[in-house]
């Protein structure tokens, strides 16, 4: 096994024994990886408060040479992100942009530039959002991971998601939409999505449901 260290965002963490968890990071260095936290579920252990979904940690781990499933050696906590607890509607936009990302990337495929915006959108998650901020979050992912739609200029939502995908994180923050925009925004980002990788976010129905609440 060969000792790894690098920055880590917790994407998802799932108990596979009384003690112990599997928790799935997005990397900075290595991308999307899974590491076997042992003992973590104990109330003494080292891990304990360490790790917890959108946590920015830094980890050392041993590198499996047999599968895809690491052995979590060590944890530092950096930001816990945690008022994005607070409320239901930062809680529910946090969970998508941490599925996206899961969603939208393979195993041990390093992007430095994933990692950097995940952890920029969720920094800016924690001084509230508007839908425009997700939207912009999903096109630049898209982008980086090598799926850039191609917008015409002739209708309003292709207009629309060409300028947001053209603003800084800034920018997008200070987006207003309303209603109907964010309609037609997603009714045309969404299906190429679900084309291009193949696979819908479960955690979409959750922030159709905030919408239409």
């Amino acid at each position: 096994m060969t000792l790894e260290r690098t920055e880590a965002i917790v994407l998802r963490t799932h108990p596979v024994t009384e003690t112990s968890l599997v928790v799935t990071w997005f990397t900075r260095e290595f991308g999307k990886l899974k590491t076997m936290a042992k003992g973590a579920r104990r109330p003494k252990s080292p891990f304990r408060g360490k790790i917890d979904l959108f946590y920015l940690d830094e980890i050392v781990f041993l590198r499996s040479r047999r599968s895809d499933l690491h052995l979590l050696h060590d944890c530092f906590l950096e930001k816990p992100h945690a008022t994005l607890r607070d409320s239901v509607r930062s809680l529910a936009a946090a969970s998508y942009a941490v599925e996206l990302v899961e969603v939208a990337t393979e195993p041990e495929d390093a992007s430095p530039r994933i990692f950097r915006l995940l952890r920029d959108v969720l920094d800016a998650l924690e001084h509230g959002h508007g839908e425009a901020l997700l939207i912009w979050f999903e096109l630049k992912l898209l982008a980086a991971a090598g799926w850039k739609p191609k917008l015409s200029t002739t209708d309003s939502a292709s207009k629309l998601l060409g300028s947001l995908a053209g603003t800084s994180l800034a920018g997008a923050q200070r987006v207003r939409l309303n209603a109907a925009q964010v309609i037609a925004a997603r009714e045309l980002l969404w299906p190429f999505w679900d084309l291009h990788v193949g696979r819908a976010p479960r955690s979409r129905n959750v922030l159709i449901q905030k919408a239409e609440g």
